[in-house]
């Protein structure tokens, strides 16, 4: 039982409650405080000694009137989503129910959600992060609208631009610091990482087996992300010098019966944020890189080398180069240095100028 006041309304003041029989919140408005704390009572009174006035027959009854809660209850109910994006996905919409704890389906408007918009903002929520939370939100109206809990997703408001965060991917120098201070698991990642462009994470790398890895053919066949659904796995060669090294690898986890390519004590990983964390103090790099960053450096380097872009989306496990071009190539100095260097030059005539005492104004 609660009550809340909501401005913009006819009837400001809302008295909510879960009704015991369904377990769905329900409420009802009304224009007075007073009357809210009357209502308040009479439903605390009947929740405890008149429950059966909260039991709907099936027939000849209203509709149940889900709220944004109870309808995102069903929602993941239906979904089931794996834990990992679970836990992602209720804390996005935990968001959304601070602001919205009981308003029902039918009322929400689009003066709601522009005032979750700014609650966002206030919030000091990042664009991309508002962005993503609103997505989220559509994805469950439009669910909602589906199931026939609400008529129409109200008009959305237009959003902040989404300000990607850029970071520049450790250089050749800085991993040659690392290698030595990381611990095997973490020397694995960085090497695979940063050589063969692999997603550090549970999507790719951290689900790598051994039976994945032809050696013969010096090849590997890189299960592909959950997202990537057009197909299975992509192959990515072993380059020469890192041949001898996954050799030694393989010797090693065979000895022990180990068949995940990053282990720890013979344990598939989910995370190494602690020890990447402690290897980059080590190594004395004080500046952020994450693991997910040895991606980056792989797209940035083969770009830099001359590979064509659309052989980089290929190794990298992308349909479309675009995703090279907006989110993984960082420009380094030594390009930006060949770029300027490329450009004809004009040396000799500014020599004649000065030499002549010639004067800009000559050309005025």
């Amino acid at each position: 039982m609660a009550i809340r006041h909501r401005e913009g309304r006819k009837k400001p003041w809302e008295v909510y409650w879960n009704n015991p029989f369904t377990l769905k919140r329900e409420s009802l408005y009304v224009e007075t405080e007073e009357e809210a704390k009357k209502q308040d009572a009479l439903k605390k009174y009947q929740l405890r000694y008149e429950r059966d006035l909260f039991r709907k027959e099936e027939s000849g009854e209203p509709k149940i009137r889900h709220t944004i809660e109870s309808a995102y209850y069903l929602y993941l109910k239906e979904k089931s989503f794996k834990k990992k994006w679970l836990r992602a996905h209720i804390c996005t919409m935990k968001r959304v129910l601070r602001v919205f704890p009981g308003i029902p389906l039918h009322e929400l408007s689009a003066g709601d959600l522009k005032t979750l918009k700014e609650h966002l903002m206030r919030s000091g929520l990042k664009g991309t992060t508002i962005k993503k939370t609103f997505s989220v939100l559509r994805a469950v109206l439009q669910w909602s609208v589906d199931e026939k809990m609400m008529e129409v997703v109200p008009p959305f408001p237009a959003l902040p631009k989404a300000d990607y965060e850029k970071f520049v991917p450790p250089t050749q120098e800085e991993l040659a610091a690392m290698l030595p201070c990381a611990p095997e698991h973490v020397r694995r990642v960085i090497l695979l990482g940063a050589q063969c462009g692999m997603r550090v994470g549970p999507s790719e790398l951290f689900r790598l087996q051994w039976k994945h890895v032809d050696i013969q053919n010096q090849v590997i066949h890189v299960p592909s992300a959950e997202k990537n659904v057009h197909e299975q796995w992509r192959d990515v060669p072993i380059r020469n010098d890192l041949l001898p090294l996954m050799l030694r690898w393989l010797k090693d986890d065979s000895e022990k019966s180990v068949e995940w390519v990053i282990h720890f004590a013979g344990r598939p990983v989910e995370s190494i944020k602690r020890a990447w964390e402690a290897t980059l103090r080590r190594a004395g790099i004080t500046r952020k890189i994450r693991p997910y960053d040895l991606r980056h450096a792989f797209a940035t380097e083969a770009l830099a080398a001359g590979v064509d872009i659309g052989t980089v989306a290929k190794l990298m496990g992308h349909r479309s180069p675009t995703m090279i071009l907006e989110h993984y190539q960082y420009v380094m100095n030594r390009q930006k240095r060949a770029a300027v260097e490329s450009l004809p030059s004009i040396r000799h005539v500014a020599e004649t100028m000065w030499q002549t005492g010639t004067s800009s104004d000559t050309f005025q």
